[in-house]
């Protein structure tokens, strides 16, 4: 593959990437950043891949400067017609106007240079729209577009004059004796002299007795910032034609330069490569600032994303261990267990022992209440530490992301991420219950074993399920001393009971996979009320590997520029 064709590839490569640059969150430097990569945008799909395409297209001269300067009424008397309308109000709104030779208008009509204008026939008081003029006395070659000011009172005016400028291979530059000075301009001059483009600045309005006083000031200016090799040509101010225009001898040396730029295609193409050298060039910082500050965009997502998820992961946790540490086995638990299976010597003869449990609860066969009291008092309970927990992690999250600016604004905006959602405590609750009727398969299908069906069937799936809970909840780091004896007591004979069915090691193997069902359980519906930050965060369209993405592109841009400079022995590049 040549040179340039990678240097083309290398262009659309990059047009594609730079769309993943996003800057949402309102960190400093964010509103830039988003200009920037919208001028970096304009730039390739403007003038850096329809140039890179063809080298040898018509050369592109925009004629910009400040309000006033008088840059229709040069574009017209270089021309010796009236193409252009010179602007009298303040701030001139007006469509610019691009002439060509009839043979070079179709490739300023195509969406090969500056696609995001719409042609037009005629000026319209549109920024947005290009007006062509085909014009048989302007040479083939070259092209000159009016742009709008620099210094435009109007955003769109500014935004427009800048996004011709980049798109342009040569610069005519038009001040005036009186202004040739002020900061505006000078900035401008300054991004052409980063890019190397190949400039011709135009001082109109000159004194006759101060042409070469100012000539002399400016031509220093030039070279201190770079700009040494610039064209140089001061109209003097006096009066204009009777058309409107300036005499043809004011403007001949800026005509004869101009005509020689279009007769000579070796010069054409030398300004081509140089201007485009130094556009790839200037992309390098462009694209590193562009990265850094992706970067930043994504290492802030990603703080964000985090902190939500140490907050649920610590409400999952919390839930667990109040479901495992003997906190669950005090109150209304408590009492409805001992209500089902009594609380008598719990040292006696299991099967004596099961099979008084199994006359004192043959009332679940027949649903009578003190089943599903137990069951309410479970799942009350447990939900209600659960819905605890979801507050807390909704609260904990809204702290940590108030604690910088960008985390502020997202919940000033929706306050009510502060608390868990409206539907949170129903989710809940009905996440316990599933849980219970998880419980009640798991012993059900265990149950099942010809071995162990006669055991499993004088306690029943209910009663073994509620004693897999007393014992999945049994461990008493939660509890006081008092409570120790009774909550121990009472997940010993839940336990007895189970092992005389299940035996000791399957016993074990339902407990722990009784607790992971619950953390599942659980981890769901919190997982659902994280959700809503995390939606709140992927709304905002920070691709995680949007540096990455643009490095490599910025990467294949520096290797292609290499190979097809190195081809076009483009001496900027070496």
């Amino acid at each position: 593959m040549s040179g340039a064709q990678r240097l083309v590839d290398a262009f659309r490569t990059l047009d594609s990437t730079i769309q993943v640059a996003q800057f949402p969150l309102p960190l400093d430097g964010a509103a830039s950043l988003r200009s920037l990569s919208e001028s970096i945008t304009h730039q390739v799909r403007d003038y850096l891949l329809p140039r890179a395409t063809r080298l040898d297209a018509p050369l592109l001269a925009v004629v910009g400067g400040s309000t006033g300067a008088g840059k229709s009424t040069l574009v017209n008397s270089l021309l010796r017609a009236q193409v252009t309308r010179p602007g009298v109000l303040r701030p001139t709104t007006k469509s610019p106007v691009l002439v060509c030779h009839p043979d070079d208008e179709a490739w300023f009509r195509s969406e090969n240079v500056l696609p995001d204008l719409v042609r037009t026939d005629s000026q319209l008081h549109d920024s947005r729209a290009l007006q062509i003029v085909a014009f048989p006395d302007l040479p083939p070659g070259l092209a000159l577009l009016d742009a709008p000011d620099i210094d435009s009172i109007d955003d769109a005016n500014r935004s427009l004059a800048q996004q011709l400028l980049l798109a342009a291979d040569l610069w005519i530059f038009v001040t005036s004796a009186a202004r040739y000075a002020d900061a505006v301009p000078w900035n401008y001059l300054s991004t052409a002299a980063e890019r190397n483009v190949v400039i011709s600045v135009i001082v109109n309005r000159c004194p006759p007795g101060a042409i070469t006083e100012v000539g002399t000031h400016l031509a220093q200016m030039l070279a201190e910032r770079g700009l040494g090799s610039a064209k140089l040509f001061a109209v003097p101010e006096r009066a204009l034609t009777s058309d409107g225009m300036l005499p043809r001898g004011d403007v001949s040396g800026v005509r004869q330069w101009l005509g020689q730029l279009a007769a000579e295609s070796e010069m054409r193409a030398q300004v081509a490569v140089q201007t485009l050298a130094g556009a790839v060039r200037s992309l390098d910082p462009q694209l590193k600032e562009l990265i850094d500050g992706v970067a930043l965009q994504e290492e802030a997502v990603a703080d964000l994303r985090v902190q939500a998820e140490v907050s649920y992961k610590a409400a999952s946790d919390e839930v667990a261990a109040a479901a495992s540490d003997g906190t669950m086995l005090r109150g209304e638990i408590l009492g409805r267990w001992q209500d089902l299976v009594g609380t008598g010597e719990f040292m006696r003869g299991i099967e004596e022992r099961i099979g008084m449990i199994r006359d004192r609860i043959s009332g679940w066969f027949r649903g009578e209440p003190k089943v599903e009291a137990m069951q309410v008092a479970i799942s009350d309970s447990l939900a209600a530490v659960l819905q605890e927990a979801g507050d807390r992690a909704a609260e904990t999250t809204a702290v940590a992301w108030s604690r910088t600016r960008w985390g502020r604004e997202i919940i000033a905006a929706q306050p009510d991420l502060a608390r868990a959602s409206e539907g949170f405590g129903e989710a809940a609750a009905e996440a316990i219950r599933s849980w219970q009727s998880d419980i009640l398969r798991l012993v059900e299908e265990e149950g099942r074993g010809k071995r162990m069906k006669a055991r499993f069937l004088a306690i029943g799936t209910n009663v073994a399920g509620a004693a897999l809970i007393i014992v999945v909840f049994a461990a008493t780091g939660g509890l006081t001393t008092a409570e120790v004896g009774i909550a121990g007591g009472t997940s010993l004979l839940a336990q007895r009971l189970l092992e005389a069915v299940f035996g000791e090691e399957e016993v074990r193997r339902l407990a722990v996979e009784a607790q992971r069902l619950l953390r599942e359980r659980v981890d769901g519906v919190l997982s659902d009320e994280k959700a809503r930050f995390d939606d709140i965060l992927d709304a905002l369209a920070v691709d995680p590997d949007a540096a990455a993405r643009l490095t490599s592109a910025a990467e294949q841009l520096r290797g292609a520029a290499r190979s097809a400079f190195d081809d076009l022995t483009a001496p900027e590049l070496r």
